[in-house]
């Protein structure tokens, strides 16, 4: 996929070249997790400029501290074979109104004029309602919301409808496993589960529940997202039987109510 000049530039976008080294790659392609934490603070700092900040810190009209939780995620691998240790790599990042108070950015990685990857996130503002009870996080609004031109795609519709869609028909497998969370390594800054590490747990569902797993580089992965866990609460992860590639994640403590599913994915390997 051969990149071409953008005909028009969304007001809030950025441009970086980086080396790459270690820890943006995998053994064949790219470091997922270190792309998705690397644009996730992107998203944030895109966020803040548009609002005129020159922090991360969001607060409501009550002065509550806001954050911008992630709905869905799609990372896409166009030419794994073109990375590696040394190459230069060009980041575009674009920041864009998604509709019901979603914001959406997408993110190409070219190196030598070709699109090698792409990524697209869509959040919306969360607060707690009780502090440090994760099952109190509710949508929120911020005091300074980002006036943004409408995302030129229909990702976050589409993802919406998709979750929606999930959420309400999922069912959990009896032979689900249990894999456990680390405080120190899954939770972010103000104590939920880091996007990230949704997808490390789906990725370990992937293997755990596959008889015949090789690993090979991600083609395309989409993640939705529908709650969080406590502070060090377990996790249960299953496969959707007779679709290939599709997994979910669920709260151990609350597996079988509407609060029990966190996330599904659908994913697809080189």
């Amino acid at each position: 996929m051969t990149s071409t000049a953008a005909a028009h530039f969304p007001s809030h976008h950025r441009q970086s070249t980086i080396s790459l080294g270690m820890a943006q790659l995998a053994p064949k392609g790219l470091s997922e997790d270190w792309w998705l934490k690397n644009l996730g603070d992107v998203h944030w700092q895109l966020i803040a400029d548009a609002v005129g900040q020159n922090t991360t810190v969001f607060r409501d009209a009550q002065g509550r501290q806001l954050y911008a939780a992630f709905c869905a995620t799609e990372f896409q691998q166009f030419k794994p074979d073109m990375v590696g240790l040394g190459i230069e790599l060009d980041v575009r990042s674009e920041l864009w109104a998604a509709g019901r108070s979603r914001i959406q950015s997408t993110h190409r990685l070219i190196v030598q004029g070709v699109d090698v990857a792409q990524f697209k996130l869509v959040s919306t503002f969360v607060a707690h309602m009780e502090k440090g009870i994760n099952a109190s996080v509710r949508r929120a609004t911020p005091y300074l919301i980002p006036v943004l031109e409408v995302a030129p795609d229909a990702f976050a519709r589409q993802a919406s409808a998709d979750a929606k869609e999930n959420k309400a028909t999922a069912i959990l497998e009896m032979d689900a496993v249990s894999l456990s969370t680390h405080v120190g390594i899954d939770f972010n800054a103000v104590g939920l589960l880091y996007f990230p590490s949704f997808t490390r747990l789906l990725e370990q569902t992937e293997i755990a529940t596959s008889s015949e797993f090789t690993w090979s580089p991600v083609r395309y992965r989409k993640v939705l997202y529908f709650g969080n866990i406590e502070l060090g609460g377990a996790v249960l992860g299953s496969d959707a039987k007779g679709k290939p590639g599709i997994f979910s994640l669920w709260n151990a403590a609350h597996p079988f109510t509407s609060n029990g599913p966190l996330a599904s994915c659908s994913v697809m390997r080189f």
